[in-house]
């Protein structure tokens, strides 16, 4: 899995990113990631960051594409899950106990 990163900030996840480059033409295309000056995700062309290609298009914001691993990012995502969980039980007893006047 990969991370987008723009300004230190992740954006966005994708399985498979769409490596582009700029054509003869001017237009962006889809390209191998060892040609690609930059990646396309969700509509939205974004340049790589260190890459020169796509330097002409200011208008592009520049990113970082980091690899991760999707299964500590699934661990991650389980445990915060179940810290909430913990977190709604705990508020709802404390709110039964106001209720009743015992706290």
């Amino acid at each position: 899995m990969y991370q987008i990163i723009m300004g230190g900030v992740p954006v966005a996840l994708t399985e498979a990113p769409n490596f582009i480059k700029k054509h003869e033409n001017g237009s962006l295309v889809l390209c191998r990631e060892p040609e690609a000056d930059g990646i396309a995700h969700s509509g939205t062309a974004y340049k790589l960051l260190g890459r020169q290609g796509l330097d002409d298009h200011g208008d592009l914001e520049t990113v970082t594409l980091q690899e991760i691993d999707a299964g500590e990012l699934q661990m991650l995502m389980q445990r915060a899950s179940e810290d909430t969980d913990v977190l709604l039980v705990d508020q709802e007893y404390r709110l039964t106990l106001l209720e009743l006047g015992i706290f």
